[in-house]
């Protein structure tokens, strides 16, 4: 046998010897040629990519909203900003619905308004053709606390200052409830009257699920069979990026689906005692390397239509090797997760994501050992990707640990819109009557919003608000000195006119 094989193998070589002594030259020429090929083939493609959409003009500067709309639309935000409606404040929430009855009479007199348990608003524009299926426009009355980083004001003082208006929930979402308002307002003084029924739901607790405000009105939606062609929710915005390369590059990201959120708990046991002895492991040891594991065997990415379409339409944005990248699908494949890690953004979309949000555990005696000690995990999921597959797949990776893994929420899987929905190119005509050139980047939303509870009442869920942040128009929703432009809030309104007159 082993000659047979020693045989085999020096017929090999032969072989080889005598191939690349004959042909040796020109397949050395076809090799180069097909790797020259392949090379001038991907960067053609990413040069031309890079030249896509890089001339969009930003909506900023090439246009200026009503200064008697943006004048009275910000006042009536900073009022708003006033009422500190964080999740569960049910008096603040009604204080909000006060202020817009206060500067919105016409919309109070002339729509069916219902306050909801909880203070969630929920509001029906009667159209002409009863026979046309309905339309809702989602947003959410509370916001998160104030939290640190707040240099301009107080969270809750509602400022103008500089063209801007300070407060927590300028961009998320009270900014967009006011866009709203102020469109129907203005519609109403002009006599317009829509050609179908627009639902307005204004949710009271979706920053911590959505089970008291959009749960409940959905589930009040369904009981009056009612379905709806569009339901549009917050989520994607007209964004400015500043390049690499320098200059900014403005588009308009809408989402199409979500990810979906799931929490995990860790609970870690281990012997308590005194800390003058020590076992061999404590538990908070135990919990730290548990979650120190799951930190570094974060799921593999994996690239779904919709994050394709995402990366195609928004190339021009990212430096040459990473646009090279996502401008060729093999690579993006191969190596993507790779170039785009750090990009937390990209990085995102490409992968489902598990990370520990909250550890407890400890006593206030800090010489006692604790016995228990507890981790929770928010996972935001990729849409296909299963709550009880990445269950498995951590009590896997930690079953060598005294470490229990428990599935706490499950979440809501989103469904993907086709862009072949009607109303998807509807929102996209508007945008380009109001803003030429501005690139329109499909996406998927990274958070969880109100939206995804009203799935069973359309088949055209929309997750975009026209508000435009970035350095100059607003940003920082969860994070100190959260702003909104008066000129990108004046601009949402008018975009909200022209929408409602196309529905």
């Amino acid at each position: 046998m082993g000659n047979a094989i020693k045989n085999l193998w020096a017929s090999l070589q032969i072989f080889f010897s005598n191939f690349n002594a004959r042909y040796g030259r020109v397949f050395n020429w076809v090799l180069i040629v097909l790797v020259a090929g392949i090379l001038l083939y991907l960067f053609v493609r990413s040069a031309l990519a890079g030249r896509r959409g890089r001339k969009s003009l930003s909506p900023l500067r090439t246009r200026t909203a009503d200064r008697a709309v943006t004048e009275h639309a910000a006042e009536t935000l900073a009022a708003a900003l006033r009422c500190p409606t964080i999740t569960g404040r049910e008096e603040e929430m009604l204080a909000v619905g006060r202020v817009l009855r206060e500067n919105y009479p016409r919309a109070a007199r002339a729509l069916d308004w219902a306050t909801l348990p909880g203070g969630s608003i929920l509001l029906r524009w009667q159209g002409d053709d009863p026979s046309q299926k309905p339309v809702l426009f989602c947003a959410h009355l509370d916001v998160v606390p104030g939290g640190e980083g707040w240099t301009v004001c107080e969270p809750f003082d509602g400022v103008r200052q500089d063209g801007r208006i300070y407060g927590r929930g300028a961009t998320d979402c009270k900014g967009v409830i006011i866009a709203q308002m102020e469109a129907i307002e203005g519609l109403l003084e002009q006599g317009f009257r829509p050609k179908r029924d627009i639902y307005f739901a204004y949710g009271c607790d979706e920053e911590t699920g959505g089970e008291v405000g959009a749960r409940a009105i959905a589930s009040r939606m369904e009981q009056m069979g009612l379905n709806f062609d569009l339901v549009m929710d917050e989520g994607g915005f007209i964004r400015e990026t500043a390049l690499s390369h320098g200059g900014s590059y403005t588009a308009a990201y809408i989402g199409m689906g979500e990810k979906r959120r799931c929490e995990y708990r860790l609970t870690a046991t281990c012997p308590g005692g005194h800390s003058s002895q020590p076992g061999k492991k404590t538990v908070l040891v135990v919990l730290s390397e548990a979650i120190c594991r799951i930190d570094a065997a974060q799921p593999r990415h994996r690239m779904i239509p919709i994050v394709r379409r995402h990366l195609e339409a928004a190339m021009s944005t990212y430096p040459y090797h990473k646009r090279m990248v996502a401008a060729n699908s093999l690579l993006l494949k191969l190596i993507g997760g790779r170039v785009f890690r750090d990009d937390p953004y990209v990085s995102a979309l490409i992968r489902s994501t598990v990370v520990p949000t909250r550890v407890d555990g400890g006593f206030t005696a800090d010489h006692v050992l604790p016995s228990t000690a507890t981790a929770l995990l928010n996972a935001r999921l990729l849409p296909g990707d299963k709550p009880e597959t990445v269950l498995d797949e951590l009590r896997s990776l930690l079953a060598d640990l005294p470490v229990q893994v428990e599935l706490v929420t499950e979440g809501e899987e989103s469904f993907i819109t086709s862009e072949d929905q009607p109303m998807y190119g509807q929102l996209c005509r508007v945008l380009e009557e109001l803003y030429p050139r501005l690139q329109l980047v499909p996406t998927l939303v990274t958070g969880a919003e109100d939206a995804r509870h009203y799935s069973n009442l359309s088949d055209c869920i929309l997750r975009f608000s026209p508000l435009t942040l970035g350095p100059r128009g607003g940003g920082s929703d969860h994070g100190g000195n959260e702003f909104l432009s008066e000129q990108s809030l004046g601009l949402a309104a008018e975009f909200y006119q022209a929408f409602f007159k196309k529905l």
